[in-house]
């Protein structure tokens, strides 16, 4: 199985590499799923999407997710079965669904499904532009974890069997509603440990050729880093074709040449495809195809083209330590918090939970540091 998720700043033209993407995966003989998480994968497959899977063409396979009650969403349903349950109004379920990437959560519930079932090689994701995407892996992470502490494993005691005779109906219920949470639990356990397996799972950044493309990369590779998730390329896309002479574009070819070198050095060797505008926006499978053979004219497309380091625990000199890279991050910028069961760091108004091996869970944060681009937490003996 391999899982490539594509996201970009707004105009970027996301969709129509995502789709180029999945139809060269077809072309390597990989049966591939296009699944979008918004809506436009259909207008560039030219085929009519729904939240259902279609057959595109012969091994692919294509849904587009889209905004409204129509659509399903298992996180919400549980949210306003577990409220109405406890007597708490089922509007509150529609205010948490709509908080900062919660609406992604069914969704990427969906995609976990999709993973385990449906018999996919391949699976390409027309994600969310990218301010959007970075708010996806907090909010999975801290849902996990929510759910984890409510569906605890407890222990029963001489009084359930008791409580359940007289509780009746509602005990029932209750013990529904905590089952299907679990479900939902394990399997964003199990999609998470799919998006953090750099084996499998990996981003596409798509950057607009122009001066934001440096720091645009540097702020995408540096929290998807913290988040263990791995890159394997940059997208530079719309580049002017080399037949384009008129001296009127003389410096908007200049731009995105100094775009080009500037997005190389930030990714640091990483990947940087590239694919030219185009007279007319690539529609249907016949254009996608063409310019998936530009994209990864020197690449095989579904390889991982590119892998490095983000997180590990050593043990040294009795003690553990924790290594984690982070990428174009500042000191002033980066604050780490001892927790129960982990480490919370903090970067840039973001918050990741490092869950700590048995063996580490249970001693101190003596220190932590910062070499760039490596954060180092120290623990105790």
């Amino acid at each position: 199985m391999r899982i490539i998720v594509f996201t970009g700043r707004g105009g970027s033209g996301v969709t129509t590499v995502a789709a180029a993407t999945a139809v060269a995966l077809v072309g390597g003989g990989r049966k591939t799923l296009a699944f979008g998480l918004g809506s436009g994968l259909g207008d560039a497959l030219e085929a009519p999407l729904t939240h259902d899977v279609s057959e595109v063409a012969p091994d692919l396979f294509a849904l587009e997710t889209r905004h409204g009650q129509d659509e399903p969403d298992e996180f919400r349903d549980w949210l306003e079965d577990m409220l109405d349950w406890r007597g708490i109004e089922v509007e509150l379920a529609d205010d948490l669904a709509a908080l900062p990437g919660a609406s992604q959560i069914g969704r990427m519930l969906n995609l976990a499904r999709h993973a385990e079932t449906g018999g996919y090689d391949a699976i390409v994701v027309d994600g969310l532009p990218l301010e959007e995407l970075l708010d996806l892996p907090p909010c999975l992470d801290a849902a996990a974890r929510w759910l984890d502490r409510l569906f605890a494993p407890r222990q029963s005691n001489v009084f359930e069997p008791f409580v359940r005779m007289f509780a009746a109906d509602y005990a029932s219920a209750g013990e529904d509603l905590l089952e299907s949470g679990r479900e939902l639990l394990g399997r964003l356990a199990g999609l998470r440990e799919l998006l953090t397996d750099a084996e499998v799972s990996s981003v596409r950044v798509l950057l607009r050729a122009n001066d934001t493309a440096p720091a645009d990369a540097r702020e995408a590779l540096t929290a998807l880093s913290l988040f263990s998730i791995s890159s394997d390329a940059l997208v530079l896309n719309r580049l002017l074709p080399d037949e384009v002479t008129d001296a009127f574009f003389h410096r908007m070819r200049s731009e995105q040449e100094d775009a080009l070198a500037a997005t190389a050095q930030a990714g640091n060797g990483m990947p940087v495809l590239k694919a030219c505008l185009t007279a007319k926006a690539p529609r249907g499978l016949d254009a996608l195809a063409l310019l998936g053979a530009e994209l990864y004219a020197d690449a095989a497309v579904g390889d991982v083209l590119h892998s490095a380091v983000s997180h590990s625990f050593s043990q040294q000199n009795g003690g553990y330590v924790m290594n984690l890279a982070l990428p174009f991050a500042e000191k002033k910028d980066l604050a780490v918090e001892q927790m129960d069961d982990g480490v919370a760091v903090h970067l840039n108004g973001r918050r990741c939970v490092l869950t700590l091996p048995p063996e580490v869970r249970y001693r101190e944060a003596s220190s932590w540091s910062f070499e760039p681009p490596t954060l180092k937490v120290v623990f105790q003996r």
